[in-house]
């Protein structure tokens, strides 16, 4: 038995708009470890995703989101603190700790480009990040646990595994499991050393 596979170009997917654009973050996922190759050498690292909501519409109307990819780690060369720092507009210094559960409602400006992947599909890159020069709420259309779904399904066919269970799904963990209060009924927290309310962490 022979089997022809054709690579099919078109895709319904729309990337997040480029430009610069005000925006929230609306989750924190804990990816666990995941298989990534340095100058040829494969390790295993801790892994997170960042999820931001913009402004901006899909066709069926709810909002756009986009998220990025960190090593989980805030050694200074580390991704991650980078993009930590240039947010809040101070860098992140060593002995210092981020509940990176914090980060969830706090906005943000991001740049926002176009790229495309190793197959030609375009994808939306997160360039940069900074201080936010607007706020705004999340739209609450973004479902945590769909998003959950969605990477235990690609681990799967990864893998060549049968479709996940509800408890292979629990393997993208939510960096803080409680849902994500509105600011209009949240009480405010606490300073925490070093806080920037401007910012929100």
């Amino acid at each position: 038995m022979s089997m022809v596979l054709q690579c099919n170009e078109k895709s319904e997917f729309k990337p997040h708009p480029e430009g610069i654009h005000p925006a929230i973050c609306v989750d924190v996922i804990d990816l666990g470890l995941v298989e990534t190759e340095f100058q040829g050498q494969k390790r295993m690292v801790n892994k997170v995703k960042l999820v931001f909501e913009s402004e901006q519409k899909t066709e069926d109307g709810t909002n756009c989101t986009v998220s990025k990819n960190f090593t989980a780690s805030l050694h200074p060369k580390a991704k991650l603190a980078e993009f930590l720092g240039k947010w809040r507009g101070r860098p992140v210094v060593p002995g210092e700790t981020i509940d990176l559960g914090k980060l969830i409602g706090a906005c943000c400006t991001l740049v926002i480009s176009h790229q495309q992947n190793l197959v030609g599909r375009t994808y939306a890159s997160i360039d940069a990040v900074s201080k936010p020069t607007k706020k705004i709420k999340a739209s609450g259309y973004y479902d945590p646990a769909a998003a959950r779904k969605r990477i235990a399904d690609w681990n799967a066919k990864q893998q060549a595994m049968p479709a996940p269970t509800a408890a292979a799904a629990q393997q993208a963990r939510p960096v803080q499991p409680a849902p994500v209060p509105s600011k209009s009924n949240a009480a405010p927290a606490a300073p925490m050393p070093d806080y920037d309310p401007e910012v929100g962490f």
